[in-house]
This record gives structure tokens, C-alpha cells and sequence, in this order.
């Protein structure tokens, strides 16, 4: 089954406030948070929030990367619910100094207000942007989260998207908070390869995610898979990234290694025909320069692991 609203994705995981940019919260004993959105979207996420949990709290918030979609509503989260344990791979700390990064990513959550619009969410009247935060606990392969007795959360390293990609695996459930680590499909079948780091280390970490007994795989945005659907996911998404770079190969080779002019042919193809709700364009074309540089890298230097 594909599944593209927010609600219950099966008893006791949800997807929050809208499946385009979803903050996911698997309840037990100690409910969890995984991801934070966009900051313009936190009321949103908590009214939800607390239509399912009533007078209960989060207990900690996991995040599976640090950009700028996934990391939003992180300050507005901790002031709700002062609580709350931020966690996430060290390396997300670490951006949270740099204030260059802080910067552009506060911008595109301001950029995202328009996007927002799209979603059918009327966000006149909310000021709230991003700001910088802390984290209460650092995240690393092999973790786990006690939810319940019987419910756990595991922690996998995934990097190739980011550096300090985490994807999120709770046995009982055969459930995968993928993020962007697999990539993200779209309404047309077409899989989004997100490859920002190096293709071999973003190929490996699917790999290793293909071990996994699936039932249920949660994306970074807008879908949700389950059954056959989820299970046969990968192996396609693997497909796409093959054929993702060969199509990056041969248009650096025609274009002599213009990158610009990659830019255009590439966006052309994936970004420009969608009708629906998209990416915001300057987060697209960010991370799509990102990916060329990494075919490119990769063809001069060999694997990158």
C-alpha cells in the first residue's frame, strides 16, 4: 500500500500534520519523535501531537539528519515540551555551531513558507522561524530507544545522503524511518536520488538498509510504504540511483563538464515537469548541484569508500 496522508500508519505510528514534510511519532511508554520539519509547521505538529498522546509528552525527539526539513521545529518542540531529549548523530551538534549553516538553514525554512501553501495548511498569522538548538544525546550505530517493554527503536548509521544520516529501525513493528536515505519516490514512480555525500557510501547504506524485514518504510516526505510495496522498494531505488548517475555521466561528458548546463538538463527531467507539491526550488537546486559534484568527484577519484 502507498500511503500519502498524514494519520495512523498502523496502531501506534503516525505520520504528523501533513505527509509532504511529516514529523513521525511511534507512541508506547515513552512516545517518540522522529524529525522536526519545518519551523512554520510546529503548531501543527503539536496539536496532532497531542490529539494522540492528551495530557502525555513526547520523551525525546531522533533525528535523521540535519537539514533544514528535518530539523525545523526543533526549538519550538523543546519549548513545549521542556523535557523533551534532543537526539540525533554527533555531527548534527556540530552544524548547530557553525553559523554560516544556521543561516542557510533558518533561510530555507522561511523559503518554505511558500511551499507550505501547497499543502493546503494556512500558516497566516505564524511567525515562527528557525533557531539553532542543542542536543541532549548523541545517536550512533547499534543504539537502541526503549519505547515499551516490548517496543525498541534501533539505530543505523546511513551515511551518503548526509554525513550524519541516521535511519531508524523498530523490529516489532518491521517499521524503517528511512528519511532520505533510500531516497524519496514520487507520485509518478520516479525515485529521487539523493546522493549528497559519495554514490558509493549512498549505495552501501541501502544495501545494508535491504537486510532489514520491512513491513513498513517511512520516507523523509510525502509518502509512507507498507507490504509489498515497502519490501520491494529498494532494489528499485537502487536501480534508480545506477541509472541516476550514468544519466549525470553522460550529460558531464556531452556538456564537457559544464556544471550549469548539467544543472538545467537535469532539472529539465525531474524538477520542472511535476505539477504537484514540490521541493522548494532553492533547496533543489542546492542539493542537485550537491549530487552533480558527487558523480563528478567520483568519476575523477574512483569510490568513495
Amino acid at each position: 500500500m502507498v500511503i500519502n496522508s498524514s494519520g495512523e500508519i498502523i496502531p501506534g505510528l503516525y505520520a504528523l500534520a501533513t505527509a509532504e514534510v511529516p514529523v513521525f511519532l511511534l507512541d508506547g511508554d515513552r512516545p517518540v519523535l522522529f524529525d522536526a520539519g519545518f519551523a512554520c509547521l510546529a503548531d501543527f505538529y503539536t496539536d496532532h501531537l497531542e490529539q494522540i498522546l492528551g495530557d502525555r509528552e513526547p520523551v525525546c525527539c531522533c533525528l535523521t539528519h540535519s537539514h533544514f526539513d528535518h530539523i525545523g521545529s526543533v526549538s519550538w518542540f523543546k519549548d513545549r515540551y521542556p523535557g523533551l531529549a534532543v537526539c540525533a548523530h554527533p555531527r548534527v551538534g556540530d552544524i548547530m555551531q557553525r553559523p554560516g549553516a544556521v543561516e542557510r538553514i533558518a533561510g530555507l525554512n522561511e523559503a518554505a513558507r511558500d511551499t507550505v501553501t501547497e499543502y493546503g495548511l494556512d500558516i497566516t498569522g505564524i511567525k515562527k522561524s528557525f533557531f539553532p538548538f542543542a542536543l541532549d544525546q548523541f545517536l550512533n550505530e547499534g543504539d537502541r530507544i526503549e519505547v515499551s517493554p516490548d517496543l525498541s527503536v534501533q539505530v543505523v548509521e546511513t551515511p551518503g545522503h548526509t554525513r550524519d544520516c541516521l535511519s531508524y529501525y523498530i523490529p516489532e513493528k518491521k517499521a524503517l524511518i528511512a528519511s532520505e536515505a533510500l531516497g524519496i519516490p514520487d507520485y509518478t514512480g520516479y525515485v529521487v536520488t539523493d546522493f549528497l555525500v559519495g554514490y558509493d557510501t549512498y549505495m552501501a547504506s541501502m544495501k545494508r538498509l535491504d537486510s532489514f524485514d520491512i513491513d513498513v518504510l517511512c520516507f523523509g516526505h510525502s509518502y509512507v510504504y507498507t507490504g509489498a510495496d515497502a519490501r520491494g522498494f529498494i532494489p528499485r531505488a537502487m536501480q534508480h540511483a545506477e541509472d541516476f548517475f550514468s544519466l549525470v555521466a553522460t550529460c558531464l561528458e556531452e556538456e564537457e563538464g559544464d556544471v550549469e548546463r548539467v544543472v538545467e538538463r537535469v532539472r529539465a527531467i525531474e524538477y520542472d515537469p511535476k505539477t504537484g507539491p514540490k521541493q522548494p526550488e532553492p533547496a533543489y537546486l542546492m542539493n542537485l548541484q550537491a549530487r552533480i559534484a558527487a558523480v563528478q568527484k567520483r568519476l575523477q577519484e574512483g569510490p568513495d569508500n
